[in-house]
C-alpha cells in the first residue's frame, strides 16, 4: 500500500483502532489519556462517543439503585452477628 493510501500513516502503517469504555465527570467531561507508542508526532484522533447506558434513577452517591444488591458476588443476605457486650479495661493512668 501506498503511504498516501486512507488505510495506512504517514509510516506505511495500518491505523490502530482503540476501544474503550470510560466513564464521564459530573459536568459531562470525558477525559481520556491514551498511550499510543509514537513519541512526539502528530497523530489524527477520531473519537466516536457513544452512551451505553444513561440512568437517572441513581443513590446519594452516584450509583444506580439497586446496584449492589445485583452485582455478581454481592452477599445479600449476610448478616453481622451481634458482637456481645464491650469487654472493661483498665484505664490509662
Amino acid at each position: 500500500m501506498a503511504a498516501n493510501d486512507s488505510n495506512t500513516d504517514s509510516l506505511g502503517s495500518p491505523p490502530t483502532i482503540i476501544q474503550a469504555q470510560a466513564h464521564t465527570t459530573p459536568d459531562g467531561v470525558l477525559n481520556l489519556s491514551v498511550p499510543v507508542g509514537l513519541a512526539d508526532v502528530d497523530v489524527a484522533v477520531v473519537l466516536q462517543v457513544k452512551a451505553l447506558r444513561v440512568s437517572t434513577d441513581l443513590d446519594e452517591n452516584g450509583w444506580p439503585r439497586g446496584y449492589f444488591e445485583q452485582v455478581p458476588g454481592s452477599m445479600p443476605d449476610l448478616q453481622r452477628p451481634p458482637q456481645g457486650e464491650f469487654e472493661r479495661r483498665l484505664p490509662f493512668e
